[in-house]
């Protein structure tokens, strides 16, 4: 498994105290993240008007999960919480975190797995998307961007009565053990795709969604 990790750059505007080391905290949020060390430490420490980058490994901590509401989108933001141990100020912000970070390596189904799964899901849980502007529609293409974000192909297969329209099927599982299926529809030289993801986890189908999108959209 790849590790997660929140990317900062900090900036010392006013501080005539070099930036040297700090704390991170983490919210309680909809994917149970919280930093694996709370200490940012600069081997450089950042003077007044100077800036460094730093970044910190999330983990999954089940305590750290905040309830979705029921009929409600999880929310993608994380609330974090960053104190200067030198000067004692505290600075509060929001990231939004992307979903394909928690796709895990075990993601993949057979097909028979899949077939079974997407039937026992009832069709109100399904969602609809269209993705246009691709840069690229070519599926062999699609299939390989997918694998590098653990994005599992099932199968593909032409739509009867359909020219030059093929769907194809794919499998991902978060490190949390939420399961997404998807269907991807392209024709043959249009550069888009029509989504249909289907998950017994309503509150996170939205983010899944748009971690398809993301990905379809990125070069």
């Amino acid at each position: 498994e790849g590790t997660i990790n929140l990317e900062m750059e900090f900036f010392n505007r006013g501080s005539e105290m070099p930036i040297s080391s700090l704390a991170i905290q983490l919210n309680k949020n909809s994917f149970g993240l919280s930093p694996s060390n709370q200490q940012i430490l600069f081997q450089s420490p950042i003077p007044t008007g100077a800036s460094g980058r730093n970044s910190v490994e999330l983990v999954v901590t089940p305590a750290m999960l905040a309830p979705v509401p029921a009929g409600q989108p999880a929310p993608p933001q994380v609330q974090v919480a960053i104190k200067n141990m030198s000067t004692g100020n505290v600075f509060y912000f929001a990231v939004n975190f992307n979903l394909e970070a928690l796709f895990s390596q075990d993601g993949a189904l057979d097909r028979t797995a899949f077939i079974d799964s997407w039937k026992g899901i009832d069709d109100q849980k399904e969602l609809y998307a269209t993705v246009s502007d691709l840069p690229t529609a070519e599926i062999s293409q699609v299939q390989a961007k997918f694998a590098l974000n653990n994005i599992f192909f099932i199968a593909r297969r032409p739509v009867p009565n359909s020219a030059g329209q093929e769907v194809v099927y794919f499998s991902m599982r978060t490190v949390t053990g939420m399961e997404f299926l998807a269907e991807l529809t392209f024709k043959a030289g249009v550069n888009a795709c029509k989504i249909c993801l289907k998950t017994e986890s309503v509150g996170y189908g939205v983010l899944a969604k748009v971690a398809l999108e993301n990905i379809l959209r990125n070069n």
